[in-house]
């Protein structure tokens, strides 16, 4: 079994080869000569076919090693076949890795374009791109080739301070959704007090992220300027919730601005339905349809994304919030495997958006912080590299009896919680994909997650974190001259702390909730005192300006 030791994103992790798992991709126009020699394959083997990753198919062998090599070189062979490529996996949830052909390089400030020149012939690779900060992105050369062993190697270069693999993966929406009776129509998680549709059981008074309690603050329900946005799967644009908000959707999968839902997608069983709940939570419309979202009047970007985290493409799906100025991002995903080291290219299009975003002053990006239950920077155990990215806000999730979700991931790198979803708990309330289907059966399928145009039990930190979100939008809201920095700095300093006081540092910091529970209206009163302060401190240094002139 073959390991190597690569650096992604500063963090070193061993990419061990799998013995039987491996990918291939069709020639251009082969997509159905290649399917029959898989099932060829399949009747000389056991073989599993995965989740497609993009154009590659992951083929599991169930065969010793020396057939499964046999096997790749028949493979290797066939006309079909584009690229036959080994499977990688970063710990033992055999999650695949796939190395796609090219890698992300870049050299030491100072060397020679002679010595960089000789690396790359050293190494056959094909120049592919320029990047905006001066890395290159390469291609192997040779079939044969293997990114990671090269990327190893490139590593050892004393010219080259990165040199990553670009690894395609399975993402997974991180949505709990627990089987639930009829909720009434009420958004306890606005405002709770402690009673809805005539039942108390589940419920705690003030268990609530006091977002209604913000919009009194504010005498309004947010700054119509402010835009939010959401990457995730489909988005049903023509809900009465989401209708009139949209602006620059794009989808990096039809590569259109068609960001609609499909059904059955086979990243999730239920369909394409996760993004259309998100947006709904984040910011439904007021008076149109039958649930309101944290800010209701904000703008949306919907990003349509591919279940395929490569990292070439993640990129793009942040540096076009960054170009079409986004100034809260919101996502409810991450990837499938227990430890995803956080690929430089991914981690400096985060940083990009993050510092360069909203004309410089930086968007928000949250992310959601998973719903596995466990740490999400126990490395060689877990890892989750967007949780942990410093431009980042991991957003846990607590119920409506301010108690941490049973399901939610936990860390030192938690920013703060919000309500959602949980054991002894009630679920969210949000927009669903509205209309019907015809499934494989023939059968008429309501689309979405139940019928009619409303899920009743949305949850887990995927809905905290849009949550959150709409949150971060009333603030910048209140106060649009503050930072990405400063107004994490509000949402962190003002939540409310919830659970035992043991549960926090000496810094008010807690790895199950972060610094509390997100509270809007501290949130929204602070923004507002610092933009008074902000205001005297200009007028104090116009006076100073004029007296000295």
């Amino acid at each position: 079994m073959q390991r190597y030791r690569v650096t992604i994103g500063g963090v070193d992790v061993d990419l061990e080869k799998s013995d039987r798992q491996i990918a291939v991709k069709p020639h251009a126009g082969a997509d159905q000569a290649l399917k029959a020699e898989i099932e060829a394959l399949a009747q000389r083997r056991s073989v599993q076919r995965h989740a497609p990753l993009g154009t590659y198919e992951v083929l599991e062998i169930d065969a010793d090693l020396e057939t499964v090599e046999r096997e790749r070189g028949i493979l290797r062979q066939a006309s079909s076949v584009g690229q036959e490529t080994a499977v990688y996996h970063t710990s033992n949830d055999h999650v695949p890795f796939v190395p796609v052909g090219t890698i992300f390089v870049d050299f030491v400030p100072g060397s020679s374009t002679e010595t960089r020149q000789s690396i790359i012939d050293k190494y056959r690779l094909q120049l592919v791109e320029s990047e905006v900060d001066g890395a290159l992105t390469v291609r192997v050369s040779r079939p044969s080739d293997d990114a990671v062993e090269i990327s190893a190697s490139l590593q050892d270069e004393e010219a080259v301070s990165v040199a990553e693999p670009d690894l395609a993966t399975p993402g997974l929406l991180k949505s709990f959704s627990l089987p639930m009776d009829r909720l009434m129509d009420r958004q306890w998680h606005l405002r709770n007090n402690g009673q809805h549709g005539g039942q108390s059981v589940g419920y705690k008074n003030g268990a609530d992220a006091r977002v209604i309690d913000a919009w009194e603050v504010l005498g309004h329900l947010g700054d119509p300027n402010v835009v939010i946005g959401v990457i995730d799967d489909g988005f049903d644009l023509s809900h009465p919730d989401l209708a009139t908000k949209a602006i620059h959707p794009w989808d990096f999968t039809r590569q259109s601005s068609d960001v609609s839902p499909e059904p059955h997608m086979h990243i999730h069983r239920f369909g394409d339905w996760h993004g259309t709940a998100c947006a709904g939570v984040a910011t439904a419309n007021v008076g149109q349809g039958d649930v309101v979202g944290a800010a209701p009047v904000a703008q949306l970007i919907p990003v349509r994304w591919g279940p395929n985290l490569e990292p070439k493409g993640v990129a793009k799906w942040f540096d076009h919030m960054t170009n079409n100025g986004a100034w809260v991002v919101s996502c409810s995903w991450g990837a499938q495997a227990a430890v995803f080291p956080l690929h430089s290219r991914i981690s400096r299009a985060i940083s990009r958006c993050a510092q360069n975003g909203r004309s410089g002053k930086g968007t928000v990006i949250l992310f959601a912080a998973g719903n596995a239950d466990r740490d999400v920077n126990d490395f060689p155990n877990s890892l989750d590299g967007f949780a942990v990215h410093p431009d980042v806000m991991a957003i846990a999730a607590s119920t409506s009896r301010d108690e941490k979700a049973d399901y939610s991931n936990y860390g030192h790198e938690i920013s703060v919680c919000a309500p959602s979803s949980g054991r002894g708990g009630w679920g969210i309330v949000t927009s669903d994909v509205r209309g019907t289907y015809v499934d494989g059966q023939g059968k008429q399928r309501p689309m979405g997650y139940s019928a009619g145009d409303y899920d009743f039990s949305f949850g887990g930190t995927s809905s905290a974190c849009p949550l959150a979100a709409g949150v971060v939008a009333l603030v910048l809201g209140a106060n649009p001259d503050l930072d990405a920095k400063a107004a994490r700095n509000v949402i962190e300093s003002t939540a409310r702390k919830i659970g035992n006081s043991v549960d926090y540092d000496a810094n008010g910091h807690s790895i199950k909730y972060g610094y509390g529970c997100v509270d809007a209206a501290a949130a929204v009163k602070k923004a507002l005192a610092l933009s008074e302060e902000m205001l005297v401190a200009d007028a104090s240094a116009a006076r100073v300006n004029v007296g000295s002139g």
